[in-house]
């Protein structure tokens, strides 16, 4: 026996509990369900731990007080109504919550482990809103983590169940269940949205004690019987979503290095021949996305950086361990001269949780953008065995969903302390990293930033010359300016300039004024560490939101000027063709020769550039970025 209890409080809305930021996908509920299974999992000492996802579909009768829901929820509506709450957003989560109590079956998802499972104290904290954590080395601060799987619940209604060790070593059961609707008025008080399955109702409802039932639906007790031991259950009524790649993708991509290490195993079970997810799947899942340079659904990385850093781990021989001076051992996985730019991701107990610039760390951040070397990309693992002091800054320091390092989260002494181990951890990985080559003409320019994948004569000269015939035109980069290659040497021609792009840093200020069918621009610029044979060429393209900071393309210009002096912008240019003719070809003008610049000093530059004729109002920055030309030794 149990009863739906709702606790008396705020009477808050239908889009409370921060289930309004709902973000679409399975990549947020998978990385707090999985993480929070992989830390139960370590602190039952498993070798593995092991996750099934069974994806069903059940009688409505047969989920539990669904008929008090219903009431409640009745009664949650009127009770909006009456206090001038019930406005569009109410109106669309209540329709989508009576569509799916329509059907006689609703589907499930169920996610069960082999961890610790959960005491009466931690699915207490769990669900009584206030964080429990079973060990020091555990990620389970609940917050609003512990709400990402309601995103996926057309009834916003989700199941618990747990098989734990008690203090005398035996295996006990606990059930419960927590829907979020909305606040309201009974006979008795006043009532909160989130309900709770308890054995009883509490006495004392000022401070009531929550005392769960310990037996399960027969769907739940079907599952959690297959535990050999202990285990914990999640299950999403009403699934709004179906299981496809992307699902699949979520898992890989976060947790690739825990699968990879045989930590993790998932077994997915639609109802038909059950689907393992293990380190021989992740190539696959993971290479269909190696293109894409844009994080999307809540994602850390992008695919392309999601795949360099699976490709550092993957390979053995790319491992090294740092020793820090406190005495930490650090596990980094170094690739270098990769093909896009360099990443460096962060890994805890098995999965990514921060990128370069979100680990509280400028030096990390810069150590990415330094172009002393060649692209690389490194994943630093964080092992609560290994480097223990270290693991516990960081993980003080990881946020609810586990995707990145936040300050507020440490005391003072502590960030500092974290700071200065990824300054001294960004001092040691360069002794890995590959310099680039300097022999040639590629040129360091500290304030500029190399983009991905920087066109030269129709060739991507961030990546090793001995690899440019392999690379990929980009449609989205500018073309080179074109300019007659004259004949020496006894009529052989000379080494074609190189043209290497770089953005220009915010720090270079610019204004803009749209004109309509034009934009006026002025910048300052201020080069660093140039060459006197460099020659600097100015490209203009309309900013856009992608990881990596990937442009699209270059915009033409009408007219310029430096210092007040203006810059031809030719209509064509001769170019000399093998058989030694000169021909005449349409000048490129994205791109516009500013001449040869003095290192740190700053220079003007007004021009006016023409406009897509798809973009009517510029909404977005301008993206400005150089090209270098040198001719080669």
């Amino acid at each position: 026996m149990s009863k739906l209890y709702f606790r008396t409080g705020e009477t808050e809305g239908f889009t409370s509990k921060k289930l309004a930021d709902k973000k679409s996908g399975y990549t947020n509920p998978i990385r707090e369900l999985l993480q929070n299974s992989l830390d139960a999992s370590k602190d039952a000492d498993n070798n593995k731990c092991e996750i099934n996802i069974y994806i069903e579909s059940i009688d409505k009768a047969t989920i539990p007080h669904i008929t008090d829901y219903e009431d409640t929820l009745h009664t949650a509506i009127k009770f909006q109504e009456s206090v001038n709450s019930y406005n569009h957003n109410a109106m669309q989560i209540v329709n989508t919550i009576k569509q799916e109590l329509k059907k006689d079956e609703l589907k499930i998802l169920m996610f069960v482990d082999n961890g610790k499972g959960m005491s009466p104290d931690i699915l207490n904290g769990l669900i009584g809103e206030r964080s429990v954590k079973s060990s020091e080395g555990s990620g389970g601060s609940f917050g609003v983590g512990h709400l990402s799987p309601y995103f996926l619940s057309s009834l916003r209604y989700v199941l618990y169940a747990s098989k734990y060790k008690n203090n005398d070593e035996v295996i006990k059961t606990l059930f419960s269940g927590v829907p979020i609707l909305a606040g309201f008025e009974d006979d008795d008080a006043t009532r909160g949205a989130t309900g709770r399955i308890l054995k009883d109702i509490p006495d004392n409802e000022n401070k009531p004690k929550l005392i769960f039932p310990t037996e399960c639906p027969d769907f739940i007790q079907d599952k959690m019987d297959k535990l050999e031991a202990t285990g914990s259950m999640v299950a999403i009524l009403g699934l709004n979503k179906e299981w496809d790649k992307e699902a699949n993708y979520a898992i890989a991509s976060n947790f690739f290095y825990a699968i990879n290490k045989q930590e993790l195993i998932v077994k997915i079970d639609h109802g038909n021949i059950p689907v393992s997810i293990d380190k021989s799947d992740i190539d696959r899942l993971l290479e269909k996305n190696q293109d894409n340079k844009r994080a999307m659904n809540g994602n850390i990385l992008c695919g392309s950086d999601v795949y360099q850093a699976w490709l550092a781990v993957k390979n053995n021989n790319h491992k090294s361990k740092i020793d820090l001076d406190n005495g930490d051992e650090v596990c980094v996985h170094i690739r270098n001269n990769i093909e896009t730019d360099s990443v460096i991701v962060l890994i805890r107990n098995g999965m990514l949780i921060a990128r370069h610039d979100k680990m509280l760390a400028n030096e990390i951040n810069s150590l990415r953008k330094n172009e002393d070397f060649e692209p690389f990309s490194v994943v630093i693992n964080v092992d609560e065995k290994e480097c223990p002091k270290l693991f516990t800054l960081v993980k003080g320091a990881e946020n609810p969903y586990h995707n990145q390092l936040e300050k507020n989260r440490l005391i003072e002494k502590d960030e500092k302390q974290l700071r200065a181990l990824f300054k001294e951890l960004s001092e040691k990985i360069k002794f890995f990293l590959k310099a680039r080559d300097r022999s040639g003409s590629l040129v360091s320019m500290p304030l500029l930033e190399i983009p991905n994948k920087a066109e030269a004569q129709g060739s991507n000269t961030s990546r090793p010359r001995s690899q440019t015939s392999k690379a990929k035109p980009n449609a989205n980069k500018p073309k080179p300016p074109i300019n007659k290659v004259k004949t020496t040497n006894k009529g052989k021609k000379r080494p074609a300039p190189i043209i290497v792009s770089r953005y220009l840093e915010a720090k270079n200020s610019m204004r803009m004024k749209d004109k309509g069918g034009t934009i006026d621009i002025e910048l300052n610029i201020t080069p660093q560490k140039i060459e006197a044979k460099d020659e600097v060429y100015l490209s203009m393209s309309l900013a856009q939101d992608k990881d990596n900071d990937e442009s699209g393309n270059a915009l033409d210009f009408i007219s310029s000027s430096i210092d007040g002096v203006d810059i031809e912008i030719p209509e064509f240019v001769e170019v000399e063709q093998e058989d030694g003719n000169i021909e005449k070809q349409e000048a490129d003008k994205s791109q516009i020769k500013l001449g040869i610049l003095s290192e740190a000093q700053t220079y003007s530059v007004e021009a006016t550039i023409k406009k897509p004729k798809n973009i009517k109002d510029i909404s977005v920055a301008l993206r400005p970025f150089l090209g270098l030309k040198q001719r080669s030794k």
